[in-house]
């Protein structure tokens, strides 16, 4: 019973409402309403998945950062938004970062002991921000946890997916 309590835990879950939050296949739904967006919807393209959580300051710090390389990037990479381990009000916060728009999807982690079972599925713990960085295939590459400012992520982003940004 253990194992398999830990196996799930780690793995992920799919949720009677059809929420999937496995590392490899998920499923979550838009933060503020809106429709559901899977990993398999994102495929053709790279995409970068970043937590994040309203009582975050390096999160704040961040997101403008992925905001303006969403919409430099529109097209070439997908990059989602996905909130986590909320004990705020994220759908406030992601408007107060314009992350709702054409270039980014904007999600609520569900699932978990805290409401992130992507996040834990990732071997996400309590540390945020965190980013995940898949393949055009849906395969994930890696996961960053902290902060990103103009440069690194730019920089990971030429490393990962042989794309330019300015800064």
């Amino acid at each position: 019973m253990l194992v398999a309590t830990v196996t799930l835990a780690f793995l992920g879950h799919s949720s009677s409402t059809g929420y999937q939050t496995t590392a490899t296949d998920w499923s979550l739904p838009s933060l503020g309403g809106g429709p559901t967006v899977t990993l398999a919807s994102l495929k053709g393209r790279p995409t970068v998945v970043n937590f994040f959580a309203s009582w975050c300051q390096v999160c704040a710090s961040e997101l403008p950062v992925f905001a303006r390389d969403a919409l430099a990037l529109r097209g070439r990479v997908n990059v989602v938004e996905v909130n986590a381990l909320e004990t705020g009000n994220g759908d406030s916060f992601a408007k107060h970062f314009n992350l709702f728009g054409d270039a980014t999807a904007v999600l609520r982690d569900v699932g978990g002991s805290q409401g992130d079972g992507l996040f834990e599925s990732l071997g996400g713990s309590t540390a945020l921000p965190m980013t995940a960085f898949y393949d055009a295939n849906g395969h994930l590459i890696t996961t960053h946890v902290g902060g990103y400012d103009a440069a690194t992520l730019g920089h990971e982003l030429k490393s990962l997916y042989g794309v330019a940004v300015p800064l």
